[in-house]
């Protein structure tokens, strides 16, 4: 007998139950990483989240490499290569975390639960968050959160146990062709290593300035705890950065960490909504929405997506978050904000776009967050957010602007925040013309707020749609 140890999104080997239990089951051990066939066509993943699953079992295998340890990373279909490991190994026990995820791997869970079925195996699955399955209501939900946070952590004691290689034959025959291609240089460096280097910097200094930083587009580059990538595959769990974190707030009682605790809770919470409610990738939770965008412009995706909209915080957070895969909470609300209700686009392609460019990408916060932006769930206050407020708040210098969208880098702040309010004379004394060196607005902003506030306000008034809020916050809502 052996154990087959199946790595997702948990990429580290502290406080990682699937590991733990199959070192207590005394079996060799066989370590397994599957680079999937439906997640590489996927439009949902990219290059950047592969480079970064990469790099990450490569910093295991260097924390290891004086063991005989080896994390087996095949491509192919997942249930051929258990079929396959059948054939090689014999029988084995399955080891792994449970994983809220997209549609695709919903399915091919489904499919693994058949196939040991079917074959008379064992799948012992573990919850990676305080996120559970089945539930249908939030009731104690909270008790059960702080339950599973404040349990040990789990020290896995990697050199106890014995490791065995897969045979080159299937090595061969699952080999990895996926390349990823990226710029390293623009986006967080994957791994435990540098996650636990950035946990440490965020509670020894960084937290002092997290609640005034926290909504600011270039400041909450530095001064958020620039945690989630570490924690949406896995390099750090979540229970021990919640301890962490206590911790500081327990020797400083800054209300920084209080505030970081809080959103740590948010994680769970959000991801819980997707696990009830797999659907929420795809289609509006509240089905009272369904009558209004339902048809995608195609030239508004195009400028959009290449941050040409003529709004230039929104271009400035389009062209960031392209490049370096990371955006703060408040400006991902604003694109979508944008996206959904100033320009009444349909969420569902932005959402699959953005969470491509994501290198965080947590499909529960993701999808969860997106319907709750568009306003489709129906008992959230509907948040439409003015690009120009946001950037006179939180970049009044345009620095951020400025470094993102260069054309207007010779701009003083306020035409750099608003180029349209520019006069004949203005563009001429700075050698400077909207509609040439910048493009012109795509819409009137005033007059697309106005029209998307009556018909969501209409709508979330309706006896339908009240209806159906009630019954989605009885499963959503503690």
């Amino acid at each position: 007998m052996h154990a087959v140890v199946w790595f997702k999104r948990d990429l580290r080997w502290h406080d990682h139950a699937a590991w733990h239990a199959a070192l207590e089951s005394g079996f060799p051990i066989v370590l397994l990483f599957v680079v999937e066939p439906e997640l590489i066509t996927h439009p949902s993943y990219s290059h950047r989240h592969w480079w970064f699953q990469f790099e990450s079992i490569r910093v295991i295998q260097r924390q290891f490499s004086h063991l005989e340890l080896k994390i087996n990373v095949l491509q192919g279909s997942l249930t051929q290569i258990l079929e396959d490991l059948l054939l090689d190994l014999g029988p084995f026990t399955l080891f792994s975390h449970e994983e809220t995820g997209i549609g695709v791997t919903f399915e091919r869970d489904k499919a693994v639960k058949q196939f040991v079925k079917s074959h008379d195996l064992s799948w012992r699955e573990f919850p990676q968050f305080a996120v559970q399955r089945g539930r249908r209501d939030r009731t104690g939900w909270d008790a059960d959160w702080d339950l599973f946070m404040n349990q040990k952590q789990l020290e896995v004691n990697v050199e106890s146990g014995t490791y065995v290689r897969i045979s080159s034959e299937l090595r061969q025959q699952y080999k990895v062709r996926l390349n990823p291609q990226i710029n390293p240089d623009d986006f967080q460096v994957p791994g435990r290593v540098q996650g636990l280097q950035i946990l440490h910097s965020f509670v020894q200094e960084r937290y002092k300035k997290y609640s005034r930083s926290i909504s600011k587009p270039l400041d909450s580059q530095h001064y958020c705890s620039r945690l989630s990538p570490y924690l949406a595959w896995g390099n750090l769990s979540l229970r021990e950065v919640v301890q962490f974190v206590a911790i500081g707030y327990r020797k400083t009682k800054n209300p920084n960490f209080q505030a970081a605790l809080s959103r740590l809770h948010w994680h769970c919470h959000f991801i819980q909504k997707l696990e009830s409610d797999p659907a929420m990738e795809f289609v509006n939770q509240n089905k009272a929405y369904n009558t209004i965008r339902t048809e995608l412009n195609e030239a508004y995706f195009a400028l959009f997506t290449q941050g040409n909209t003529g709004f230039p915080l929104i271009d400035a957070c389009i062209r960031c978050l392209k490049e370096t895969g990371y955006l703060n909470f408040r400006m991902r609300a604003m694109l979508v904000s944008f996206w959904t209700h100033h320009l009444f686009q349909p969420w569902q392609p932005l959402a699959v776009w953005m969470a491509a460019l994501f290198l965080d990408f947590e499909p529960g916060i993701h999808f969860a967050q997106f319907q709750m932006q568009a306003g489709t769930v129906g008992y959230h206050t509907i948040r439409i957010y003015n690009p120009v407020k946001q950037a006179e708040e939180h970049d009044p210098e345009a620095v951020f602007i400025k470094k993102w969208v260069p054309e207007l880098a010779q701009l003083p702040n306020h035409f750099a925040r608003e180029p349209w309010t520019m006069t004949a004379m203005e563009e001429m004394f700075y050698q400077f013309q909207n509609g040439a060196d910048y493009p012109n607005r795509m819409i009137d902003l005033e007059n697309a707020a106005r029209r998307a506030r009556d018909v969501l306000h209409t709508i979330k008034a309706s006896s339908a749609a009240k209806g159906l809020a009630a019954e989605i916050r009885k499963i959503h809502v503690k």
